[in-house]
């Protein structure tokens, strides 16, 4: 008996061998085991914490919130300012609590955030749209005016991209979520604003179903429904979709820009495109080339910047389009994480960050998330391992890729998954998905009717997208109008 309740506990063990939880549990998600703070892992906000606390002399970096409002007990203030309430209540997600789940993402102790340099001088309420009048009016004014604005919130009206564009004038980076209404379009006055557009995706790494893409959306970050964040009563929340992406890219840019300050848009939307992990909807969708934020990479790219050039603006924006800047040597991992595909061996915490730094700075090369992937599956956490696995298939073999969607998406249909990634563009999965309709429909299990009616009308007048091995990933971006 003794021998079985030390086996039990090393098994409990285990299982916190490398993954943070902090005081939070294990998500799941689809029927399957997902690590509570997997949208800071995908991008390695982490370890740029981590590493940025070694470096002497960050400087603090001024950033507004626009939003609904926010509950000011439960944000990390640094200074004394005003801080917006929302209009129809409090602490819940959609009164106080949104604005406060984004404050959250930015520089909230612990693994919540991303960025531990993010200094609040305004959390405006943006809603309805005439507010955004009055905060920038007041930005004019401000001793210290913000370097980043971060927008969770869609633009009702085209005045708002006048008041962006002032924004832009004045040097201020504006980060705007995309929306969360695909298959709708985003409004031109959005689309062509002077931003940084962000997009949503899931756990899977997949797009989140309802992110709203356009050909000029600039970087997706992990969203979807499961983001760990801090809602209006100061208590553990999910929240997610492109609100939640945003302050992800907000905090990498406010991270980066504390090492470097000068970097104006344009450098830093290179910057972000240029580091980004691969996606899959850039092999079949010809104006989304979206790629994945990778935080980490994006900091020790800034970091190799500082070394060259200082703070030097016309070196920095030579040099941060020179392509060697982005390539980083490999480095020698130990026996056991590369082996760590060969049984169940868990990694400890020192050895799994080594391997997650490679894979961001070498993404390219696949052996890394492959090593990732098993890590993560041999700790029990399969939505993890798959994100990984796909990170694999995206570089080496696409067909197989579509394959695994196609799985996905009957799945999805089966167990009643109507959120699922797998979902979202129908036309690259085969007939088996049409299958899966006709029988959720006949049978009333699964997909519910009225959703399984409108996928399946919209499969039958979707064209079919069949992938090969051509359509492997380049390295040629697209061209996109100049904002």
């Amino acid at each position: 008996m003794k021998l079985l309740l030390l086996l039990s506990l090393l098994i409990s063990c285990r299982v916190l061998a490398f993954v943070e939880l902090e005081d939070r549990k294990a998500l799941e998600v689809e029927g399957e085991k997902l690590t509570p703070f997997w949208a800071q892992e995908y991008i390695g906000a982490d370890l740029v914490k981590e590493e940025m606390r070694q470096i002497p002399g960050l400087v603090k970096v001024p950033v507004s919130v626009y939003d609904i409002g926010f509950e000011k007990d439960h944000i990390k203030l640094t200074r004394d300012i005003e801080v917006d309430t929302a209009s129809g209540g409090m602490g819940e997600v959609g009164y106080g609590g949104h604005g406060t789940s984004v404050a959250s993402l930015l520089n909230w102790p612990g693994m919540v955030s991303a960025s531990e340099v993010v200094d609040f001088v305004q959390l405006r309420r943006v809603s309805p749209d005439i507010f955004y009048y009055s905060a920038l009016q007041e930005v004019k004014s401000m001793s210290v005016r913000p370097w980043i604005i971060s927008n969770s919130m869609g633009w009702e009206t085209a005045e708002v991209t006048g008041y962006a564009r002032q924004a832009d004038q004045m040097g201020i980076i504006w980060v705007m979520a995309a929306g969360n209404s695909h298959p709708l379009k985003i409004e031109d006055h959005e689309r062509l604003a002077p931003v940084i557009s962000v997009g949503s995706y899931s756990p899977r790494g997949l797009q989140t179903i309802y992110s709203q893409e356009s050909d000029q959306l600039d970087i997706l970050a992990p969203g979807d429904d499961y983001q760990a964040a801090i809602d209006g009563m100061g208590q553990r929340a999910l929240f997610g979709a492109t609100s939640g992406a945003t302050p992800l890219v907000t905090a990498t840019i406010a991270n980066v820009k504390s090492l470097l300050p000068s970097l104006g848009r344009s450098e830093i939307e290179f910057l972000l495109k240029k580091t980004a992990l691969a996606s899959f909807h850039s092999l079949y969708l010809p104006d989304n080339k979206t790629g994945l934020l990778n935080s980490y990479k994006a900091w020790k790219v800034a970091e190799r910047l500082f070394a060259i050039c200082g703070k030097d603006e016309a070196c920095l924006q030579q040099q941060i389009r020179n392509g060697r800047n982005y390539v980083f040597k490999e480095a020698r991992l130990t026996a056991k994480v590369e082996g760590v595909c060969a049984g169940k061996t868990v990694l400890a915490k020192q050895e799994m960050n080594d391997l997650r730094r490679q894979y961001f700075l070498n993404p390219q090369i696949t052996r890394y998330a492959r090593l990732l992937s098993c890590a993560y599956g041999n700790e029990g956490y399969s939505v993890n391992a798959d994100n990984y696995d796909s990170m694999v298939l995206i570089q080496s073999d696409p067909v197989a890729m579509q394959a695994k969607v196609r799985r996905q998406a009957v799945r999805a249909v089966q167990k009643n998954h109507v959120n699922s990634g797998a979902l979202r563009d129908v036309q690259i999965l085969d007939d088996s998905f049409r299958e899966a309709l006709v029988l959720a429909l006949k049978d009333g299990h699964g997909l519910y009717p009225s959703r399984a009616r409108e996928f399946l009308e919209k499969y039958d007048q979707t064209g079919r997208v069949e992938l090969s091995d051509r359509s492997k990933i380049s390295k040629k971006s697209s061209k996109k109008t100049v904002k």
